[in-house]
Protein backbone atom coordinates (compact mmCIF):
# COMPACT_ATOMS: atom_id res chain seq x y z
CA UNK A 1 0.00 0.00 0.00
CA UNK A 2 1.78 3.09 -1.32
CA UNK A 3 -1.23 5.70 0.12
CA UNK A 4 -0.51 6.99 3.77
CA UNK A 5 -3.45 8.55 4.30
CA UNK A 6 -5.93 5.37 3.45
CA UNK A 7 -3.69 3.47 5.74
CA UNK A 8 -5.94 4.20 8.60
CA UNK A 9 -8.93 3.05 6.79
CA UNK A 10 -7.99 -0.24 6.11
CA UNK A 11 -8.87 -1.28 9.90
CA UNK A 12 -12.45 -0.45 8.83
CA UNK A 13 -12.95 -2.90 5.81
CA UNK A 14 -11.27 -5.93 7.89
CA UNK A 15 -14.62 -4.91 10.07
CA UNK A 16 -16.88 -5.32 7.22
CA UNK A 17 -15.39 -8.14 5.76
CA UNK A 18 -15.79 -9.99 9.49
CA UNK A 19 -18.82 -8.87 9.75
CA UNK A 20 -19.91 -9.99 6.47
CA UNK A 21 -18.34 -12.88 6.79
CA UNK A 22 -20.35 -13.97 9.68
CA UNK A 23 -23.50 -13.23 7.15
CA UNK A 24 -22.41 -15.39 5.04
CA UNK A 25 -21.94 -18.23 7.03
CA UNK A 26 -25.52 -17.78 8.77
CA UNK A 27 -26.89 -18.00 4.98
CA UNK A 28 -25.27 -21.08 4.24
CA UNK A 29 -26.18 -22.93 7.52
CA UNK A 30 -30.20 -21.33 6.67
CA UNK A 31 -29.92 -19.16 10.38
CA UNK A 32 -30.73 -15.60 11.21
CA UNK A 33 -27.73 -13.11 10.99
CA UNK A 34 -25.69 -12.71 13.82
CA UNK A 35 -26.33 -8.42 14.42
CA UNK A 36 -22.48 -7.85 14.73
CA UNK A 37 -22.04 -3.99 14.86
CA UNK A 38 -18.83 -2.26 14.37
CA UNK A 39 -17.85 0.42 17.60
CA UNK A 40 -16.01 3.20 16.09
CA UNK A 41 -12.97 2.34 15.39
CA UNK A 42 -12.14 -0.99 15.70
CA UNK A 43 -14.15 -3.02 18.16
CA UNK A 44 -17.46 -5.72 17.29
CA UNK A 45 -20.42 -5.66 19.66
CA UNK A 46 -23.23 -8.37 19.61
CA UNK A 47 -26.07 -7.75 21.34
CA UNK A 48 -24.53 -4.48 23.21
CA UNK A 49 -21.51 -6.67 24.39
CA UNK A 50 -18.14 -6.52 22.98
CA UNK A 51 -16.73 -9.69 21.07
CA UNK A 52 -13.65 -8.51 19.42
CA UNK A 53 -11.54 -6.36 18.00
CA UNK A 54 -9.10 -5.21 15.21
CA UNK A 55 -5.45 -3.73 15.69
CA UNK A 56 -3.57 -2.58 12.59
CA UNK A 57 0.33 -1.57 12.50
CA UNK A 58 1.82 -0.11 9.74
CA UNK A 59 5.87 -0.06 8.79
CA UNK A 60 6.57 2.58 5.95
CA UNK A 61 9.92 1.01 4.22
CA UNK A 62 10.70 1.41 0.25
CA UNK A 63 8.16 3.87 -0.38
CA UNK A 64 5.48 1.09 1.17
CA UNK A 65 3.17 1.17 4.00
CA UNK A 66 2.96 -2.45 5.13
CA UNK A 67 -0.05 -3.37 7.41
CA UNK A 68 -0.40 -6.22 9.87
CA UNK A 69 -3.46 -6.75 11.00
CA UNK A 70 -4.89 -8.68 14.59
CA UNK A 71 -8.25 -9.81 14.76
CA UNK A 72 -10.09 -11.25 18.16
CA UNK A 73 -13.09 -12.46 17.81
CA UNK A 74 -15.11 -14.40 20.40
CA UNK A 75 -16.05 -17.93 18.77
CA UNK A 76 -16.94 -19.77 21.89
CA UNK A 77 -16.16 -18.24 25.36
CA UNK A 78 -19.36 -16.82 27.20
CA UNK A 79 -17.34 -15.36 30.02
CA UNK A 80 -17.00 -12.79 30.23
CA UNK A 81 -19.91 -11.52 27.89
CA UNK A 82 -20.84 -13.58 25.46
CA UNK A 83 -19.65 -15.35 22.39
CA UNK A 84 -21.26 -15.97 18.96
CA UNK A 85 -21.53 -19.61 19.63
CA UNK A 86 -24.09 -18.98 22.66
CA UNK A 87 -25.90 -16.15 20.57
CA UNK A 88 -26.72 -18.05 17.70
CA UNK A 89 -27.84 -20.77 19.83
CA UNK A 90 -29.97 -18.73 21.25
CA UNK A 91 -31.34 -17.05 17.56
CA UNK A 92 -32.07 -21.00 16.31
CA UNK A 93 -32.34 -23.01 19.06
CA UNK A 94 -30.12 -25.67 17.60
CA UNK A 95 -26.88 -26.98 19.11
CA UNK A 96 -24.41 -25.53 16.47
CA UNK A 97 -20.82 -24.56 17.24
CA UNK A 98 -19.39 -22.34 14.61
CA UNK A 99 -15.66 -23.48 13.77
CA UNK A 100 -12.71 -20.88 13.46
CA UNK A 101 -11.78 -22.34 9.94
CA UNK A 102 -15.17 -21.73 8.10
CA UNK A 103 -14.74 -18.01 10.24
CA UNK A 104 -11.38 -18.00 8.68
CA UNK A 105 -12.23 -19.26 5.15
CA UNK A 106 -15.34 -16.62 5.01
CA UNK A 107 -13.62 -13.99 6.36
CA UNK A 108 -10.96 -13.93 3.33
CA UNK A 109 -13.32 -14.64 0.49
CA UNK A 110 -15.15 -10.95 1.76
CA UNK A 111 -11.82 -9.54 2.22
CA UNK A 112 -10.99 -10.39 -1.31
CA UNK A 113 -13.86 -8.60 -2.43
CA UNK A 114 -14.19 -5.67 -0.25
CA UNK A 115 -9.75 -4.64 -0.46
CA UNK A 116 -10.24 -4.63 -4.19
CA UNK A 117 -13.19 -2.25 -3.79
CA UNK A 118 -11.43 -0.25 -1.16
CA UNK A 119 -8.19 -0.08 -3.21
CA UNK A 120 -10.22 0.22 -7.00
CA UNK A 121 -12.21 2.67 -5.62
CA UNK A 122 -11.75 3.99 -2.64
CA UNK A 123 -13.57 3.49 0.78
CA UNK A 124 -16.49 5.88 -0.36
CA UNK A 125 -17.91 3.10 -2.35
CA UNK A 126 -17.82 1.36 1.19
CA UNK A 127 -19.42 3.32 3.32
CA UNK A 128 -23.03 2.58 3.09
CA UNK A 129 -22.35 -0.96 3.80
CA UNK A 130 -19.97 0.09 6.92
CA UNK A 131 -23.25 2.76 8.22
CA UNK A 132 -25.17 -0.34 8.16
CA UNK A 133 -23.11 -2.29 10.10
CA UNK A 134 -22.11 0.27 12.62
CA UNK A 135 -23.52 1.72 16.05
CA UNK A 136 -22.78 5.25 15.92
CA UNK A 137 -24.99 7.34 13.08
CA UNK A 138 -27.39 10.09 14.85
CA UNK A 139 -25.61 9.31 18.11
CA UNK A 140 -24.96 11.93 20.74
CA UNK A 141 -21.65 12.29 22.18
CA UNK A 142 -20.55 15.44 24.86
CA UNK A 143 -17.18 16.56 24.24
CA UNK A 144 -14.84 18.39 27.08
CA UNK A 145 -12.67 20.81 25.97
CA UNK A 146 -10.33 23.38 27.47
CA UNK A 147 -11.60 26.87 27.81
CA UNK A 148 -9.61 29.38 29.51
CA UNK A 149 -9.32 27.76 32.65
CA UNK A 150 -12.01 25.85 32.86
CA UNK A 151 -13.55 22.64 31.04
CA UNK A 152 -16.57 23.06 28.82
CA UNK A 153 -19.06 20.42 27.70
CA UNK A 154 -20.46 20.08 24.14
CA UNK A 155 -22.62 18.14 22.94
CA UNK A 156 -22.15 16.99 19.20
CA UNK A 157 -24.37 14.19 16.89
CA UNK A 158 -22.12 11.97 14.95
CA UNK A 159 -23.18 11.89 11.55
CA UNK A 160 -20.22 9.29 9.81
CA UNK A 161 -16.97 9.26 9.06
CA UNK A 162 -14.13 12.02 7.74
CA UNK A 163 -12.69 11.45 5.11
CA UNK A 164 -9.51 10.22 7.00
CA UNK A 165 -11.57 8.05 8.74
CA UNK A 166 -12.39 9.60 12.04
CA UNK A 167 -15.96 10.70 13.54
CA UNK A 168 -17.73 13.53 11.54
CA UNK A 169 -20.48 15.35 13.82
CA UNK A 170 -22.50 18.33 14.11
CA UNK A 171 -22.53 20.58 16.93
CA UNK A 172 -25.41 22.51 18.12
CA UNK A 173 -24.01 25.34 16.80
CA UNK A 174 -24.52 23.64 13.37
CA UNK A 175 -20.53 23.36 12.99
CA UNK A 176 -19.24 20.30 11.06
CA UNK A 177 -16.44 18.70 13.57
CA UNK A 178 -13.93 15.70 13.31
CA UNK A 179 -13.66 14.19 16.24
CA UNK A 180 -10.24 12.61 17.35
CA UNK A 181 -9.45 10.15 20.46
CA UNK A 182 -7.35 11.90 23.10
CA UNK A 183 -5.39 8.66 23.30
CA UNK A 184 -5.98 8.74 26.91
CA UNK A 185 -9.69 7.73 28.07
CA UNK A 186 -11.01 4.29 29.05
CA UNK A 187 -14.52 5.20 27.94
CA UNK A 188 -13.98 6.02 24.13
CA UNK A 189 -17.09 8.18 23.99
CA UNK A 190 -15.52 10.52 26.87
CA UNK A 191 -12.57 13.12 26.00
CA UNK A 192 -12.80 13.62 22.19
CA UNK A 193 -10.86 16.00 20.74
CA UNK A 194 -12.71 18.10 18.18
CA UNK A 195 -11.31 19.80 15.58
CA UNK A 196 -13.66 22.56 13.57
CA UNK A 197 -14.17 21.65 9.92
CA UNK A 198 -14.12 25.17 7.61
Amino acid sequence: MEEGRIVPLLQYVISLAITEAMNDLCDIEGFPHLDIKIKWPNDLYLNGLKVGGILCTSTYKSKKFNVSAGVGLNVDNKKPTTCLSEVLQQLTSVPYKLRREDILAAFFNNFEKLYDIFLNQGFESLKGLYYKTWLHSGQKVVIQEKSEDRLVENVVTIQGLSSSGYLLAVGEDCQMYELHPDGNSFDFFKGLVRRKLN
